[in-house]
């Protein structure tokens, strides 16, 4: 008896572990990808409506097919891929994509892209952007914000990114193919001071010390200055401004294993 009711135990979970936990392991694997999938193409949304906010002239923006390219070789590619500028672009020399981006588990035998329209001639995302014009209560605040900032408003910028994936196995998991469909919208042009200097006389209406730099004011700190060096004009500016200044931690690299700031913070 006891022989038979092991043989129904292992019978039961042979039967669980085919129909049960075989789908669910394949299931996770699938839902971890598709996630990733999902983050890439926001982060690809993103990309798009920004690019399309750089450049003031139409004729001299990407088109959709080019950021498309680019968004293959740069949001769904790997980390370690290098950028290039004019090669992103083009269907040439392609980055390899992440390893989140393949699968086992898809209708045709053997590890595959999860984008189901990549091919040579087409980067597998499909993007497409647009200007929407202002409107409402928010549209209002921004302008009146770039107004006070001396700062373009021409509106908004929408990106679409429409990414198909490849249907998995239905012996396995009998789903339906997903498209992740991600939309982004950014206010266009506004956050482009244009030059430094355009964005130094911007960003100098919000510093309350400028006020005083006058020549009254400068007169004093020049007359000051002569008994006290750090008050004079030329070392203690009212108001300054200097868009150009990078942090010191970006002028070197971090030594792995070493916690000590770079060589650049110590100059």
């Amino acid at each position: 008896m006891r022989q038979a009711q092991r043989g129904q135990s292992m019978a039961g979970f042979l039967v669980s572990a085919a129909f049960i936990l075989l789908p669910a392991f394949i299931a996770l694997s699938l839902l971890a990808k598709t996630g990733d999938m999902t983050f890439r193409a926001r982060e690809a949304s993103r990309y798009a409506a920004w690019e399309k906010t750089v450049w003031k002239s139409e004729s001299h923006a990407k088109g959709d097919g080019e950021i498309g390219w680019e968004v293959r070789n740069r949001v769904f590619a790997r980390g370690d891929a290098a950028i290039d500028s004019e090669k992103d672009k083009l269907n040439q020399d392609n980055q390899s994509l992440d390893t989140m981006a393949y699968t086992t588990y898809g209708e045709q035998r053997g590890r595959q892209p999860l984008l189901a329209d990549l091919s040579d001639s087409h980067s597998g995302v499909q993007v497409t952007t647009s200007a929407l014009a202002p409107g409402g209560t928010l549209a209002r605040l921004n302008e009146r914000a770039a107004s006070v900032l001396k700062l373009e408003s021409k509106g908004y910028r929408q990106a679409t990114v429409e990414v198909p994936l490849i249907r998995a196995n239905p012996d396995y998991l009998p789903l339906e193919p997903l498209t992740l469909d991600t939309r982004y919208v950014l206010l266009d042009d506004a956050w482009n001071a244009g030059s430094p200097q355009r964005a130094r006389d911007s960003i100098r209406r919000l510093v309350p010390t400028a006020l005083l730099d006058n020549e009254v004011i400068r007169t004093v700190q020049s007359i000051v200055g002569f008994v006290f060096d750090d008050l004079s004009p030329e070392n203690f500016q009212l108001g300054k401004v200097d868009v150009e200044v990078a942090p010191c931690q970006r002028l070197a690299r971090y030594e792995r294993g070493k916690t000590d700031a770079p060589k650049a913070c110590l100059e």
